[in-house]
Parts: structure tokens; C-alpha cells; sequence
């Protein structure tokens, strides 16, 4: 079996979870090959990694330049993928990205290479309602995405849409994600943090990229209702509509801006590691939309921290109940976020099990064993057929 990890990412969390899967395709007996294409401003340095995509580093100026830049790519990049892939050997393509923007104009290509190549696409986001300009524009461009995929694998949960089920062809299975390794933290930001935790004082986590969708407002109401907690939130904006003074604004009119410690940058592993060593719970509070798996979670799941998470219909909220590792809230509620804080600090949760066993489960070459166990399945099976 040769593979072929399309990420058309150079930063994210698609683009780490690609670090992660491709020397866990290569330790696995029955993978020939595997190759990573991704962006040639790309950091990795992974013998796997071919580096020939345009760049996801749009102009610095000019929002219309950041556009432009944008279509550019969504557009370009299918193009150089199926120009390579016509020299390719018969592999498997997965899909860790994909351009959904372009869909009706790059799956139509790629249609040529059905008796070559084989297809399957990681439903990181299963909820693609919001990416294109319409609702109606996505479900029409997703229809037409998984009209070309052979497998379509998620994370625990695929909601009820009818791109998922307008064809026959694609059949879909849950992976597990994969937990990230842990970095030696950053020593100065360490000390930095702990010289402020002192007495009785608990310091609750965001981290990440601050999307509005993680309800970082509550969080800062919440705080309120505990005199002994503090909350560090520390990432860059996701987008140009975050507004991160918003947030101090909302700080200041309820009187706990001194309980906020801000770290406002791109976070590296090590400044992670840092945050999440000092913090005593971790704050997962997306809003009801959301129906991911979090990145965030497996990225702290080796340090087994109280967490506090959304009870959505989302990958995250069967993970936290199926594996019991934290106190799951209503989402966009206030009053039951303050409740599951007051359960977490009374220290009624016990998760180091339900850790144990989902680090157990959710390791990468788990994940690469069920993929090429389904992808064998699916080739035998279209065998036959033929």
C-alpha cells in the first residue's frame, strides 16, 4: 500500500496531525511508501515531506491582496496536486485538506485518475455548512467532494447531512485522532506563571487560537463567581473579525481584568507545555455549532488535567463521556459553566482511568492500523466488483 497525505497547510492543527500520521504510515508492515505533499513555505523536515504547494502565507497588507492570495491557492494547488499524481504510482490519496471553495472545479480532474488512484479524506471539521459563501454553495461543493472519495473517515461523530448520504460510493468509519507528545516546557514562561499562582489561587487554560466560537466571553463571566480563580488565555486570533479587545473590554466592565493573565502569540510546544503544567483545569467551552474532535484535547491529553468541556453534538462531547474525563456543561450557558467549574473544583471527578484508557486508544498507530485495515477491505472489495 503506497500513500499519498495531501495538507495544504503549512501551521494548524491539520498540519500537525499530518506530522504525526506519516512515520506511523511508515512503521506500519503493509505501507510501501508514504509521502506528504504540502506547502513550500512548510517547516517540516520529515524525510516524507515534498514541499511543492503554494504557500499559506498571504500578503501581510491589503486585505484584498489576502483574497486574492487565498483564491489563488484554492485553486492552484488541486492543479499541481493532479499534475503530480499523474506520476505517481497507484496509491492511496488522503485527504488531511481539502479546497472546498474549488470543488466543482478540482474533483472533476481528479475523476480521470478513479482507475489509478484510489480516495479517502479525514473529516477533521464533518460540519462543512459554514466554509463556502452558502449554505446551499457547501452542501453542493461537499456532495460533490465525497462523490469522488472511496472512504470518508471521522472522529467519533458525523452529523446528519445529506452531502454524506447522496451516494453510494463512499463508506465511512470512525478513527481515533491521536494524542500529541508532550514538550519540555519553557522554563521561563514556567516560573513566569507559577511566581503568580501563589496562596490559593487556581488558574484555569485556553489555549489556542481564539475563535469566538470557544466562548471565551463566558469564561471571563465565570470568573466572577470565583474570587480564587484565574484564567490564562493565551493564543493569536484566529481571524481579522476576532477582536481580542473585546474580551479585555468585557474584563474591565466585570471587575476581574487583574484575574486574566494574556499571552497573546502563536503558541510553540514548549510554551504550551508551560501553561498547561501550571493550570489545574482546562477550559474546552465551545459553542453549540461546534462538532469537531479538539485539537486541544489531544494535545493536553498526556498531562491528565481536569477539563471542563461543551456537551455539544460534537466528537469532543462523546469522547469526554465515553471515556469520563471531565465535567461536561450545556453549551452557551453561563449558569452550567459555573456549575461544572464548582464540581471540578470540589474535586468530585476522578479521570485518571478514563485517561489511561483513551490514551490507550487514541494513539496514531491505532489509527493507521483501522485506516489501512479499511482501505485493504475497500480494494478487495472493488476487486470483486470489477
Amino acid at each position: 500500500m503506497r500513500v499519498i497525505l495531501y495538507s495544504s497547510s503549512s501551521f494548524g492543527g491539520c498540519y500537525d496531525y499530518a506530522q504525526q500520521l506519516m512515520p506511523a504510515y511508515a512503521n506500519h508492515p503493509e505501507v510501501v511508501s508514504v509521502k506528504g505533499f504540502f506547502p513550500s513555505n512548510a517547516a517540516c523536515e520529515l524525510e516524507y515531506c515534498d514541499k511543492f504547494l503554494i504557500p499559506d502565507e498571504p500578503p501581510e497588507q491589503w486585505n484584498y491582496r489576502r483574497k486574492l492570495h487565498f483564491l489563488f491557492r484554492v485553486h492552484l494547488n488541486p492543479v499541481l496536486l493532479f499534475l503530480r499524481l499523474r506520476k505517481e504510482p497507484s496509491s492511496w490519496v488522503m485527504f488531511n485538506d481539502f479546497e472546498q471553495l474549488s470543488a466543482w472545479f478540482w474533483v472533476p480532474l481528479f475523476r480521470l485518475f478513479l482507475k489509478k488512484h484510489k480516495f479517502a479524506v479525514v473529516l477533521h471539521d464533518p460540519n462543512r455548512d459554514n466554509y463556502p459563501p452558502s449554505v446551499r454553495f457547501s452542501a453542493y461543493s461537499m456532495k460533490t467532494i465525497m462523490s469522488l472519495m472511496d472512504l470518508g473517515f471521522f472522529h467519533e461523530f458525523l452529523p446528519e447531512k445529506t452531502y454524506y448520504k447522496t451516494n453510494g460510493k463512499t463508506r465511512y468509519m470512525s478513527i481515533p485522532h491521536g494524542t500529541y507528545p508532550t514538550a519540555l516546557p519553557n522554563n521561563t514562561l514556567k516560573h513566569q506563571l507559577l511566581a503568580q499562582k501563589t496562596g490559593q489561587k487556581v488558574f484555569a487554560a485556553m489555549i489556542g487560537n481564539i475563535r469566538h466560537e470557544k466562548n471565551y466571553h463566558l469564561a471571563i463571566e465565570a470568573l466572577g463567581f470565583f474570587p480564587q480563580l484565574h484564567l490564562i488565555i493565551a493564543g493569536s486570533p484566529a481571524n481579522s473579525r476576532v477582536n481580542i479587545d473585546d474580551y479585555k473590554k468585557l474584563a474591565l466592565e466585570k471587575g476581574v481584568e487583574q484575574r486574566i493573565i494574556w499571552i497573546e502569540k502563536f503558541l510553540d510546544e514548549d510554551e504550551i507545555s508551560a501553561i498547561v503544567e501550571v493550570s489545574d483545569i482546562v477550559l474546552l467551552i465551545y459553542s453549540k455549532s461546534f462538532t469537531s474532535q479538539s485539537g486541544i484535547l489531544n494535545l493536553i491529553a498526556r498531562y491528565k488535567k481536569r477539563i471542563v468541556a461543551s456537551d455539544g453534538s460534537s466528537s469532543l462531547s462523546w469522547i469526554m463521556r465515553h471515556y469520563n474525563l471531565g465535567d461536561l456543561v450545556e453549551p452557551d450557558s453561563l449558569i452550567s459553566l459555573v456549575k461544572g467549574i464548582e464540581k471540578v473544583l470540589s474535586g468530585e471527578q476522578l479521570t485518571q482511568q478514563g485517561w489511561e484508557e483513551y490514551l490507550d486508544y487514541a494513539n496514531w498507530d491505532n489509527h493507521v492500523k483501522q485506516v489501512v485495515s479499511a482501505s485493504k477491505t475497500e480494494t478487495l472489495e472493488k476487486e470483486e466488483i470489477e
